[in-house]
């Protein structure tokens, strides 16, 4: 029990007696505080000297080691782009004023690689009224048929085509008609035209190959009055490319032929035969920049006498700036044939006994430009100056109502200035303006170059919105030009001169396109109603409109 207790821990309280003592300084009291060590709260350098230790470098050159690893480049594929659908057939019609009549189609065949065949049809019409002059009705129809096959290494082409134009000798005062008891019938001119055209071209890849053209067509003409024309047509060409003068390209060597057989026969009993038989030798080469091409026009006439003409062509061009700016310069001759189907084109109310002639441009130089100025601008430009013989006048021919034109011919000197600007914005907008000056001079026989205007202005645009409606604009301004007046040679051995004022044509059309076989349009044309004279007393129709629809399908 004793060692228990010794060993057991017990909790013992011991008693704290109470202390109090009391200290007497005698001395002076000073408090002191013992210095403590402090951190700096700057860095402090104890050195009082810097070593700079020596650097050394050692370069070890030793070649770096490449490895080329090759990868094969995945094969190019092209995107599938989408094919637009194509129609096979285009449908166009519409009516207006004047009795106007209009209708068009386009038929074709779809994509192949075999051909293509395609047929063309097309009637416009008008039997309106000109206030105190005859009846000017006229109507416009052609039929024509075309064709391709895609041989191996050649086209074969072929076109057959049927053009019939109706016109009234209108240009007469309507009292006249009353006072003469003339019919409408009485003034009626019909020009029918029927012909056909097939070619044969080689379509090699290169220029190791000859290449060659094969051309043979004939058509038949006439008209009310028993003028006759028939016409066939042979050409050919060959060209093959030869190494003649050691240069960076090839040089080319070719010949072109062509012959021409007229069978003519106008309201007088005489016929006419003639033939116009062309060679045309040529040498093209290319050296850097620079173009050239020159040779021979060889033509052998012959009706009642066989001649020949001999005018040689030179032709350089320059390329001033790659794909932008092209400047050439060259000199020609040539000639050709007056015939029926020409004057009716520029004059169907010549009169059927108008004389057909060879018409012979002996000189002729000529320079001129084209260029891109950018994406958007196209800018062309020409000169020429030529001396013809036998150039082709339209005069007044007296008669008891003076309604139609005879053909003199003169030699002239003339000189031709045309200028072209044109603005593209991919298929959004086009604006296109040209100028021609045509100065004649050095007239022999003729007082003035008649119905020849000195200037013509043109402005073309094109604007599509949103793909929805396009507006088309179209206006034209000719100079004034000179005419002869019919008159009794009787009473006056001289006609006298007409001066006919410049005239201003506008045309302004909307498309609206419902859906992408469906549109509807609208054109007004001579929209400034002004009445121009094309000919000596033959006005033209003031405003016109038309509208109608198109449809493919």
């Amino acid at each position: 029990m004793a060692f228990a207790a010794i060993v057991s821990p017990a909790k013992l309280m011991a008693q704290q007696p109470k202390y109090n003592e009391e200290i007497t300084v005698i001395a002076t009291y000073k408090p002191e505080i013992p210095d403590a060590f402090k951190i700096s709260q700057n860095p402090v350098n104890s050195d009082t000297s810097t070593t700079v230790p020596a650097m050394s470098y050692n370069i070890s050159p030793r070649p770096a080691s490449i490895q080329l690893q090759i990868e094969p480049l995945p094969s190019a594929k092209l995107v599938a782009e989408p094919i637009s659908k194509l129609y096979r057939n285009y449908l166009r019609g519409g009516f207006g004023n004047y009795s106007t009549l209009y209708g068009e189609l386009y038929a074709a065949s779809l994509r192949s690689k075999k051909g293509m065949f395609g047929l063309h049809a097309k009637h416009l019409s008008s039997a309106g009224t000109i206030k105190d002059f005859g009846p000017p009705a006229n109507a416009h129809q052609l039929v024509e048929i075309n064709g391709e096959r895609y041989l191996k290494n050649h086209v074969l082409s072929g076109k057959a085509y049927y053009n019939r134009d109706v016109v009234h000798y209108y240009g007469v005062a309507d009292t006249t008609l009353d006072r003469l008891n003339i019919k409408k019938d009485d003034l009626k001119q019909r020009y029918s035209l029927a012909g056909g055209d097939i070619n044969l071209n080689s379509a090699y890849t290169g220029n190791n190959k000859l290449s060659h053209t094969f051309a043979l067509g004939y058509y038949y003409m006439d008209d009310l009055y028993s003028s006759v024309e028939h016409n066939v047509h042979f050409g050919a060409s060959a060209n093959k490319a030869f190494d003649l003068f050691n240069l960076k390209e090839k040089q080319t060597l070719g010949m072109v032929a062509d012959l021409q057989f007229y069978n003519q026969q106008n309201a007088l009993p005489d016929k006419q035969k003639s033939i116009i038989v062309l060679l045309k030798p040529f040498l093209a080469m290319k050296y850097n920049e620079y173009s050239f091409k020159a040779g021979l026009n060889v033509y052998v006439q012959g009706d009642t006498v066989t001649k020949g003409h001999l005018y040689p062509f030179v032709e350089a061009s320059l390329e001033a700036i790659p794909n932008a700016l092209q400047i050439f310069a060259g000199i020609d001759g040539s000639m050709s044939r007056n015939t029926l189907r020409n004057i009716v084109a520029e004059n169907p109310f010549a009169d059927s006994t108008a004389a057909y002639n060879f018409i012979y441009e002996k000189f002729r130089v000529y320079g001129g430009f084209s260029s891109n100025i950018s994406k958007s601008f196209n800018l062309n430009g020409s000169i020429s100056s030529s001396t013809v013989e036998n150039f082709p006048f339209y005069t007044g021919i007296y008669s008891e109502l003076n309604n139609t034109f005879g053909i003199i011919y003169d030699d002239i000197s003339v000189m031709k200035i045309m200028a072209e600007l044109e603005f593209v914005k991919a298929d959004k907008l086009r604006l296109a303006v040209s100028g021609n000056y045509n100065k004649y001079y050095k007239l022999l026989y003729s007082e003035h170059p008649w119905y020849k205007p000195e200037f013509v202005f043109g402005f073309n645009g094109r604007y599509n919105i949103q793909n929805k409606i396009i507006v088309r604009l179209q206006a034209d301004y000719n100079g004034p030009a000179w005419a002869f007046e019919n008159q009794n040679p009787l009473l006056s051995s001289v006609a006298p001169a007409i001066k006919i004022s410049g005239w201003f044509d506008g045309s302004l059309g909307f498309e609206y396109q419902f859906n992408k076989a469906l549109s509807f349009w609208l054109n007004f044309n001579n929209f400034t109603n002004s009445r121009h004279w094309l000919w000596y007393n033959y006005p033209s129709y003031k405003f016109n409109v038309i509208g109608g629809a198109s449809f493919s399908f």
